[in-house]
Order: structure tokens, then C-alpha cells, then sequence
């Protein structure tokens, strides 16, 4: 059984591997709602940023309720399933931390669009499941 520590790095490892990770939030009929998400950043697995428009069912879902879920996962590499909550944020300086040419496709009106959001996902705990699927625990 792996600690604490050695799961997070092997947790960090496995989603900078992953071109999409999955978010749940707790959506308006009291289902969890499930969407592909690209990370733009990744800080470990202490916190996971993100952009969506201020229109988004996500933002207005995690407006209602900032708790949220993140999975990523590949048969070949293990999984990782990361829980906490989600702040929205708008300031410049959280912009420039996600801004990229990726997220530029989707806000054409530049880093200053008034519907642009910064999601930063603060992860209180995980589990992380290696190549074998042995699962191991970690809190932050």
C-alpha cells in the first residue's frame, strides 16, 4: 500500500499524461452532471484549473453549489478521482495564469472577454488506482 504522498505524486504523474479529465458537479435536478474537460494547469494534485463561460451549466451549477468532483483515467495507466470545491474567479491575474492558444479558440474576444471564468479546483482529498488498479487514499 502506497502513503499518502507517494499516491499524490502518482496521482500528479497520471494527469499530466491525460489531454482530458472529467468534472461532476451537482447539477439543478439533483443528479451529478458529467463533462470532458481540458485542465489548464495543474498544480500537483492540490489544485486543478479550468475556463468556461459565465453562462456555462457549470458555472451556474457551481454557483448553487461550489462541491465537485474530477476523474481522469486510461486502462493502461490507472485512475485518479480527486474531490473538493470550485472557486470562480475573473480577475486578470487568474486569467494570465490559464491563458493559452487552446483557450483562446474558445473566448475569440481574448483574454479580457467579459464571459471568460477561471475555475480553480481545490482538491481535499483522492484516490489514486495504479497500472495494477491498487487503490490508495490521500488527503491534502
Amino acid at each position: 500500500m502506497k502513503n499518502g504522498e507517494s499516491a499524490k505524486k502518482g496521482a500528479a504523474k497520471l494527469l499530466e499524461t491525460m489531454e482530458c479529465v472529467y468534472m461532476a458537479t451537482n447539477g439543478e435536478n439533483g443528479h451529478p452532471n458529467l463533462r470532458a474537460m481540458a485542465a489548464a494547469k495543474t498544480e500537483g494534485v492540490k489544485t486543478l484549473w479550468f475556463v468556461t463561460d459565465e453562462e456555462s451549466s457549470k458555472a451556474q451549477e457551481l454557483l448553487r453549489d461550489d462541491k465537485a468532483v474530477v476523474y481522469a483515467g486510461a486502462l493502461d495507466a490507472g485512475e485518479v478521482k480527486l474531490w473538493g470545491n470550485v472557486e470562480i474567479l475573473e480577475d486578470m491575474a487568474s486569467r494570465k495564469k490559464v491563458w493559452s492558444d487552446e483557450v483562446a479558440e474558445h473566448f475569440p474576444g481574448g483574454i479580457a472577454s467579459p464571459n471568460l471564468r477561471v475555475l480553480r479546483f481545490k482538491v481535499s482529498n483522492g484516490i489514486y488506482a495504479d497500472k495494477k488498479w491498487q487503490k490508495h487514499a490521500f488527503k491534502n
